[in-house]
């Protein structure tokens, strides 16, 4: 057979393919059947999956704060006024809430102003100690003039330069420190001879003004806290005054004759003691200046009798009772003129005259 020859397809049996001569043969139970992979599940570690769930709630969270400064950025955005974009450029964070109209612009800007002028003050007492010493003992209550006068360079003491021929400054130096000191007259000139004739005068001079001058700053230093503490006192005795009034007011069942309500006792002492403006004023202090003239010489007048009530009702009442005597006795009297009037009108019928048929 010649080897170049093609192999027919038709010449070939599924047996020779089985059992072929020479060639290797295959039992199909010998071929091994394909083996299924099974994968093993890997157990994760209760721990870890915690984790796991932790870092994911967590990076929730954390998108949600994101949202959220989202949101707030723009809705502070849609928010922004006119009104908070001046503050903010001023720099001043005021307490009130103003509307972005000209009216709250307005009302903004007023307090913002007076804020600039309370901060401009303040620098300028900074500046000026000596000032803000001044404002505050007015504020406190004090006299302007008395401090002026404790501040007067012409008379501190510690500013005067005694010269050693001025003898009549040194004596009145030496007067001012001896009167302060409880001596008498007498006592002092003869003291003043007695320096000037030991040749002592300007030295001992020179140590009184330096005495009073240490006298006269501590008097400067403590003319704040006196004047503090005399307010308090005043407004220890004004309290003390409307505890009073308030007491009395509970406790009395009439004034002076008049009789109160229990009801209106509390608002009759607001009435007297409650502030209704600035200045202090009160509904009774507003009513009473606002009177008319009547009124105010009525009152006066029952100051002026002592307020004794009864004794006035009682001299009103007599009078009213005279004037109604009186109006009755006039009434009759005119009831006797008009009798006595038709009488004589009666008596000046012509008789004659009558028509008396029927």
């Amino acid at each position: 057979m010649n080897p170049n020859e093609k192999i027919q397809l038709d010449d070939i049996t599924f047996d020779d393919v089985i059992a072929g001569d020479g060639a290797s043969t295959v039992a199909l139970d010998e071929i091994e059947s394909p083996v299924e992979e099974v994968q093993e599940e890997v157990e994760t570690p209760t721990n870890e999956l915690e984790d796991i769930q932790e870092e994911e709630q967590e990076e929730q969270e954390q998108e949600e704060v994101e949202e959220k400064e989202e949101v707030d950025s723009e809705e502070d955005e849609l928010e922004s006024t006119v009104v908070s974009e001046v503050l903010t450029k001023l720099g001043y964070e005021l307490d009130g809430e103003y509307a972005d109209t000209s009216e709250g612009l307005a009302d903004m800007t007023k307090d913002v102003a007076s804020k600039m002028a309370d901060d401009r003050i303040d620098e300028v007492l900074e500046a000026f100690p000596l000032v803000k010493k001044h404002l505050d003992y007015v504020l406190s209550g004090g006299e302007s003039e008395n401090f002026m006068q404790a501040h007067d360079p012409n008379l501190d003491y510690n500013q005067i330069e005694l010269a050693q021929d001025d003898i009549r400054s040194q004596k009145a130096i030496l007067s001012d420190y001896f009167t302060q000191k409880g001596h008498d007259k007498d006592f002092i000139q003869e003291m003043l001879g007695d320096y000037e004739d030991s040749g002592k005068l300007h030295s001992k001079a020179d140590q009184a003004r330096q005495a009073l001058g240490k006298v006269q700053a501590q008097q400067k230093e403590q003319m704040l806290t006196n004047q503090r503490e005399v307010v308090q006192q005043q407004q220890a005795e004004q309290q003390e005054f409307w505890n009073n009034v308030s007491n009395t007011i509970q406790e009395s069942k009439e004034f002076k004759g008049l009789q109160v309500p229990e009801k209106e006792k509390s608002k009759f002492f607001n009435y007297l003691s409650k502030p209704i403006s600035k200045e202090g004023y009160t509904q009774r202090d507003v009513d009473h200046s606002e009177a008319d003239m009547e009124v105010k010489l009525a009152i006066d007048y029952l100051m002026y009798k002592g307020f004794n009530l009864k004794n006035i009702i009682t001299t009103k009442a007599k009078t009213q009772a005279t004037q109604s005597l009186r109006q009755k006795i006039s009434k009759n009297e005119d009831t006797v003129k008009s009798a006595r009037k038709r009488s004589r009108v009666s008596k000046n019928v012509d008789l004659d005259s009558l028509d008396l048929s029927l």
